[in-house]
């Protein structure tokens, strides 16, 4: 059981190879079968697997699974005989074996759980338009039968293709909250954003294939993926320049440490008790970035100082110094428009609570967060031993409402018990 709460995503795995063998014994694939269409719309799975996308903590294959739902929503029939749905699925589910065997031996990462509800998904697809039959037909043979209005038929096909993505992202989504024991509010707005808009420009890129077969045949495939092709490099892109910020916050973060301004480790620790912090108190993904970016940032502007900190600790900082840290950090800062943005919480990291509480001066969440996090970690230097708890746990109550948000400290303190 241990295993399986480390790795939930190779039991999703697991299942996947289980229900592939299967419909691999039940297939029946024959020479008539073998056509231009379907060669085109498998090699482009193979393909699609040798260009996965991380995002938002996900990973996805969008080149894989556009023409995939396209290949299982086509009509697929030779000499009026249409495969099963057993046979489609099995050749999908070899098809993706062989793309991420591939991707594998190329010394790309494959992660089997985002694999296997890929796979997964695309049986629900295949299930609901190939393996239910009403009336005497499958939704596949009702869609594209000639007494079936057009528009209804591509609405069928879209549901089906929807229902598929949506397990897809539901089981992804389930693989992490077992794997990270995060909020599920937190692992559900990893969904918003840029993982949305190409799901779903995934998703009705696969009717579009299926409905269009008939008249361009195996250039259907090619032809409307160009689409989720142009969003992918888009989305990559964005993904990129996201993280080469990430990397150059860190890069910066690291400057108190490495001129030995501050201990070492410090400024991490700060940055993972926030964010810590900042999950308790249930804030949104945005709001969580910009605290993490708050308190790798937060003793930048100490390369200001003329005389370093005593051991660093800025609780140990006078009035003065304080505004001299506060100017340097916005210095460094304010030449980078992504950046610019955290001002506001960095100069506001070193203004007590009382201040809010007396004056109602508007202190942002970050700040409070951030001026939490870094007081406890110049009381414990690091340490975890109960001892340096209970020191630290005591110094910030003396403080609470003064120096601290009492709310802030809360959260502290259940984040620290949950570890």
């Amino acid at each position: 059981m241990a295993a399986v709460g480390r790795r939930p995503g190779l039991v999703l795995f697991a299942v996947a190879v289980l229900l592939g063998s299967v419909a691999a014994l039940r297939a029946d694939v024959t020479e008539e079968q073998i056509r231009p269409l379907t060669v085109v719309a498998l090699l482009a799975i193979v393909l699609g697997e040798q260009l996965p996308m991380r995002i938002s903590g996900r990973v996805i294959a969008p080149l894989t699974t556009a023409p995939a739902l396209g290949f299982i929503l086509t009509p697929l029939a030779a000499d009026g005989v249409r495969p099963s749905a057993w046979t489609v699925l099995a050749v999908v589910w070899l098809c993706i074996l062989l793309g991420g065997l591939i991707a594998r031996l190329r010394g790309l990462s494959v992660v089997e759980g985002s694999l296997g509800s890929r796979f997964l998904g695309m049986a629900v697809t295949t299930l609901i338009a190939r393996g239910i039959v009403t009336d005497g037909q499958t939704l596949v043979e009702w869609a594209f039968d000639a007494q079936t209005h057009a528009a209804l038929g591509a609405l069928g096909l879209l549901l089906a293709a929807l229902a598929g993505g949506l397990v897809e992202r539901v089981l992804d989504n389930l693989v992490a909250w077992i794997g990270q024991r995060g909020s599920v509010a937190h692992i559900m707005a990893a969904e918003v954003g840029p993982l949305a808009g190409i799901s779903m420009a995934t998703v009705a890129t696969g009717p579009l294939i299926a409905l269009a077969s008939p008249v361009l045949d195996w250039a259907a495939t090619p032809l409307l993926i160009l689409p989720v092709l142009l969003s992918y490099l888009s989305v990559q892109r964005v993904v990129a320049t996201r993280q080469a910020m990430e990397e150059a916050v860190i890069a910066l973060s690291r400057f108190s440490e490495i001129t030995e301004l501050t201990r070492a480790g410090h400024v991490q620790r700060v940055a993972d008790l926030s964010v810590a912090i900042g999950r308790e108190m249930a804030v949104d993904v945005a709001m969580l970035r910009d605290i993490e970016r708050t308190a790798l940032l937060h003793d930048v502007g100490q390369l200001g100082l003329d005389e370093p900190l005593r051991t660093g600790a800025t609780i140990h900082a006078s009035t003065s110094e304080e505004a001299v840290m506060a100017r340097s950090v916005t210095r460094v800062i304010a030449g980078t428009p992504q950046l610019a943005e955290l001002t506001p919480y960095l100069d506001q990291v070193r203004t007590p609570f009382r201040r809010a509480r007396e004056f109602g001066e508007r202190i942002p969440l970050p700040s409070r967060i951030v001026r939490v996090a870094n007081a406890w970690d110049d009381i414990t230097e690091g340490a975890v031993s109960s001892r340096a708890r209970a020191v630290a746990l005591e110094r910030l109550h003396l403080g609470l409402g003064y120096d601290y948000d009492p709310e802030v400290v809360a959260a502290l303190e259940r984040a620290l018990s949950a570890h």
